[in-house]
């Protein structure tokens, strides 16, 4: 039952928090072209994830509950003219679910997780990743981690193998922002069995002493064919995305984000479509050490 569980869990989770499968295909963008970053820089960033779903299965009402935690340190190791290669090491993860009736919780400070959940996630817990981006903070390429094969990584929030990191937003890099500005942004990805299309618009609403008060707002289409626990599955997800952050207008660093997402997928699996509706509520705190 628990390997049921796993596996359904990962369907409604996986296309909210997954990027692409491989950095994005674009000329890098130069020193000159965006974001200030300099080698020994570290940056903690703290992320809160909370989710709510609810799927009709054989006439019954299956609810989902999500919570995750994370801290990820991403450190310059080398800024480069066209290039910034940096390591990232997530250095605690903990992840409270539960799910027909049955709880299952991981905490990277603890010794006593139980033993799925330990397989899922022991390997990403302070391993570092070599990560390359450029100048406006879109991913040249990376290491291929441990999460990348496991699709109930997704649980945990990480997007390890997103076309952009945390830190920092391409469509808004290098930007002089002022109060009132429009920034249209289309993202389409399509790797193996994976597929996505964001779209959307972001807003200013207010530059203070360098730094911008922007909102988000936007649709996000993900479609995707895995096989987890020997058991094929088949997502369709068509989400509804707002978010408001604050950005940093000087360095083009992300100091805060707040998102919300509006989810309504449809799993295939094991003969059976199961629909499911719900909410994901995100935030996530920069810190330079």
């Amino acid at each position: 039952m628990q390997k049921i569980v796993l596996v359904l869990l990962a369907g409604f989770m996986l296309p909210l928090f997954s990027g692409a499968q491989t950095a994005a295909d674009v000329k890098p963008a130069a020193a000159n072209a965006g974001i200030q970053v300099k080698a020994g820089q570290k940056f903690r960033v703290k992320s809160t994830i909370k989710l709510t779903s609810a799927a009709e299965t054989m006439g019954q009402t299956m609810e989902t509950n999500a919570d995750s935690k994370n801290v990820v340190v991403y450190e310059v190791i080398n800024a480069g003219n066209a290039e910034i290669e940096m390591q990232k090491t997530m250095t605690k993860l903990s992840v409270n679910t539960s799910m027909m009736g049955q709880e299952m919780n991981y905490d990277s400070d603890k010794d006593d997780n139980p033993d799925m959940m330990k397989e899922m996630f022991q390997n990403i817990i302070n391993k570092a990743e070599g990560i390359t981006i450029d100048y406006k903070g879109t991913i040249i390429k990376q290491d291929e981690s441990a999460s990348s094969s496991n699709p109930v990584m997704a649980m945990s929030g990480v997007s390890t193998n997103a076309s952009a990191t945390e830190l920092f937003i391409p469509e808004l890099a290098g930007k002089e922002l002022k109060v009132g500005d429009s920034i249209s942004s289309v993202s389409v990805t399509k790797v193996d069995k994976y597929s996505s299309k964001d779209s959307g618009t972001y807003k200013v609403h207010l530059v203070d002493n360098g730094i911008a008060s922007v909102s988000y707002s936007g649709t996000q289409q993900v479609t995707t064919v895995m096989e987890q626990m020997g058991m094929e599955m088949n997502s369709a997800s068509s989400n509804v995305v707002k978010a408001e952050l604050q950005l940093d207008t000087k360095t083009g660093l992300v100091l805060a984000k707040a998102t919300v997402i509006d989810t309504n997928t449809t799993i295939e699996v094991m003969g059976m479509q199961i629909p499911s509706t719900g909410k994901v509520i995100s935030t996530i705190t920069v810190e330079t050490e």
